[in-house]
């Protein structure tokens, strides 16, 4: 029992992961074959349908994403202006062919009627002239070419077939006596839609084949009308060998289906109930197939919201999963017998046996060696937290009461580091000494300059209202105030600097980076004053005094930093525009206003905050003039027609303040009396530009510079 009270943490670390790893291990081995299955199906769901179908898919919109490149590029060749508009089509048409696997043909189609194809020679039995004479066995590739003669406006068509290496083997002409070619549906779509198109599964006319089409005008003419149409020929035939590249399981089984659950192309071999009443070019649908499987398989995928599932049919499980192309309307879906991944589940479960085994000895041995360089450091650590906490080295602590003897000394130690950390926050503010440890500064006398935003508070009469209250009720009374307002300041990124009497001094972008500086200490003043009419109204109810605050922002150039002594220092802020936001503070008694800013507050933050201009002063030690404002509202968190009229009103604002600072004193007292009436609550703040009217109005003698100057605080 003596042993087990002091024993070391790196023999629980030893048994804890040992019986740990045993446990795992033995659980493992017992339930791995048959929870393996789970985890291969699971692992088919997670990996195999998502990332299998992401890469189907991602081929197949490549793929016709290549396509629609290759036909802007042949699009970009056309020359309208040339002789012969279809020079160097063929050999272009004819590369392409040979370069991009899969295409059936290319081919244009000019407004006049003539026309130009490069195609493959598949599915053409015979001569087009004489369906009976075979062609050379040799033939690869066919030029179709249809011409007018313009002075019989008759067409002619001619064919020249190529091989594999585009030398000529044969060539036939015929009569074209109703050529149609702008009334085909790739044409008119094209030319509807005056834009590259893909066209619905259809069988070609030429060859009684199913495919698609992707179509594009080659331009319009000073009518706008369509000068011609490029296109190219894909068959289902041959996008089954798309199909067939795409790496899957062993006896998995791709589809490519249309809107309509139409099978376009497929690896599997399929055939519709009523094989006679097939032709070869009538598409199949899923619902119709003679594979039980893919009929089971429509039934629970489509319909449905599911993209993903198993099914038995037969004794044999499946998987499935369907996805959209997002170049064309289709879908890839395929079909897999859960067998495929589950063929060596007993061959890894006995591997995974040894493997466990293995890792078990392997992580005694790292267990054994991770406990020894843990428990040494933590008793090191100790002893150190310990003089931090105590801020005595010489002294120890009593032990805790602890099995662990270095946790002992930890929890001990801790405990006295978070008294003395929890003593020194009650006279420092907690979240600057925060910020200044994550931003890295150091405790050293100096500063820097920077440009932040300052805020200052100030209760308006206070020392009446001190005199009126008890010592120990003034102090808790101020102490709800400053929690109020501290809290206000924080939302907003706010760090307080200090508590000046009655007043509080914060700064942003400092020590920590806001790039809305600005704009978040308006919004935390403006908080302020909101949490101070709901904290008043409860001060009512018991019996405690109102505490009417002003409060002033400016933005500026300040030295920040460390300023003290070397045995006691105060990170703060000093200069000029630490004492303009100390004395917009001060302005507020003179207006009747609540919250000002300075111009560059409210040049930075108008896009946010609505803003009234109420007069250009020099406060007490500056002869320079300066801008100030007041905020009105925030434009995200007002109602449309409250926002409309306060921007009414810091609109009139702005033509009265123009008139006044251009020395139009009876129009700007004619719009500042108008103003009032309007809104009579503002009457404090426009008076005193009221007086500066009438008094240079009546004694024009006086020079103007459209500034009052302020002699108070």
């Amino acid at each position: 029992m003596k042993f087990l009270r002091g024993r070391k943490l790196r023999f629980d670390i030893l048994v804890a992961f040992s019986v740990l790893i045993c446990l795992v291990t033995v659980c493992e081995i017992l339930f791995s074959f048959t929870a393996y299955k789970k985890l291969i199906l699971n692992f088919e769901e997670e990996y195999y349908s998502k990332t299998v179908s992401r890469a189907t898919v991602g081929y197949m919109d490549a793929y016709f994403t290549q396509l629609e490149v290759v036909l802007n590029v042949l699009a970009n060749d056309f020359d309208e202006t040339a002789p012969d508009k279809f020079a160097g089509f063929d050999k272009l048409f004819l590369e392409s062919l040979k370069d991009i696997q899969h295409t059936f043909s290319f081919y244009m189609a000019l407004n006049d009627g003539s026309f130009i194809q490069a195609r493959r020679t598949e599915y053409l039995n015979g001569m087009r002239s004489d369906p009976n004479t075979e062609l050379s066995q040799y033939a690869k590739f066919a030029i179709k070419r249809i011409t007018k003669d313009p002075s019989t406006d008759a067409f002619t068509e001619t064919w020249v077939y190529l091989n594999e290496e585009l030398g000529e083997v044969g060539k036939e002409s015929l009569p074209c006596p109703n050529n149609v070619t702008t009334k085909r549906d790739w044409y008119t779509s094209a030319e509807f839609n005056r834009a590259k198109i893909w066209s619905d599964a259809y069988v070609f006319s030429s060859v009684k084949v199913c495919g698609i089409t992707l179509s594009m005008p080659l331009g319009f003419d000073k009518e706008t009308n369509v000068i011609g149409v490029i296109c190219i020929d894909l068959v289902f035939d041959h996008i089954k060998k798309i199909l067939q590249t795409i790496q899957t399981t062993q006896n998995s089984q791709i589809y490519l289906i249309n809107a309509k659950n139409e099978i376009l192309s497929t690896t599997a071999d399929i055939k519709s109930k009523s094989d006679d009443e097939n032709d070869g070019t009538t598409l199949v649908k899923m619902t119709d197939a003679n594979d039980p499987v893919l009929k089971r398989a429509a039934k629970i995928i489509l319909g449905s919201d599911e993209k993903h599932c198993n099914f038995s049919q037969d004794g044999v499980e499946y998987a499935v999963f369907v996805k959209k192309l997002s170049k064309l309307p289709l879908s890839v879906l395929a079909i897999s017998p859960c067998s495929d991944f589950m063929k060596q589940s007993e061959r890894i479960t006995k591997e995974m046996a040894l493997l466990f085994l293995a890792i078990f000895l392997v992580s005694i041995v790292i267990i054994l060696l991770f406990s020894r360089g843990l428990t040494k450091p933590i008793a090191t650590l100790c002893d150190a937290a310990k003089a931090i906490g105590e801020m005595d080295l010489e002294n120890c602590p009593d032990l805790p009461k602890s099995n662990i003897l270095e946790i002992k000394q930890l929890a001990n130690t801790m405990h006295t580091m978070k008294l003395s950390i929890s003593t020194f926050t009650k006279y420092a503010p907690k979240d600057l000494v925060n910020k200044l440890i994550e931003q890295g500064v150091e405790p050293a006398l100096g500063g820097k300059s920077a440009i932040i935003t300052l805020l200052f508070t100030d209760i308006e009469k206070f020392s009446t209202t001190s005199e009126n209250l008890p010592p120990e009720y003034l102090i808790l009374h101020l102490s709800d105030y400053f929690q109020a307002l501290t809290e206000a300041i924080m939302d907003y990124n706010g760090s307080i600097d200090k508590y000046i009497g009655d007043s509080i001094m914060a700064i942003w972008g400092a020590p920590t980076k806001d790039e809305n500086h600005a704009i978040n200490a308006c919004y935390a003043g403006m908080k302020c004053l909101r949490v101070l009419e709901e904290i008043t109204e409860k001060w009512k109810v018991l019996g405690k005094p109102a505490l009417p605050t002003r409060i002033g922002i400016h933005t500026g150039t300040a030295i920040v930093g460390n300023i003290g002594s070397l045995n006691r220092m105060n990170y703060t802020a000093i200069g000029d525009s630490v004492n303009v936001a100390s004395r917009l503070e001060g302005v507020n008694k003179y207006y009747g206003t609540k919250i000002l800013v300075s111009e560059t507050v409210e040049t930075i933050a108008k896009s946010k905050i609505l803003f009234r201009v109420i007069d250009k002063v020099a406060v007490k030690g500056r002869r320079s003039g300066l801008l100030v404002y007041e905020p009105m509202c925030i434009m995200d968190e007002i109602e449309e027609e409250r926002y409309r009229s306060l921007a009414r009103l810091c609109s009139r604002t702005r033509e009265a303040f123009e008139l006044y600072q251009n020395c139009r004193f009876k129009d700007a007292i004619r719009l500042y009396e108008h103003l009032l009436r309007e809104f009579p609550e503002l009457q404090a703040s426009m008076i005193p530009v009221l007086r500066t009217c009438l008094k240079y109005l009546e004694d024009s003698s006086e020079d103007w510079d459209g500034i009052n100057y302020l002699d108070e605080k």
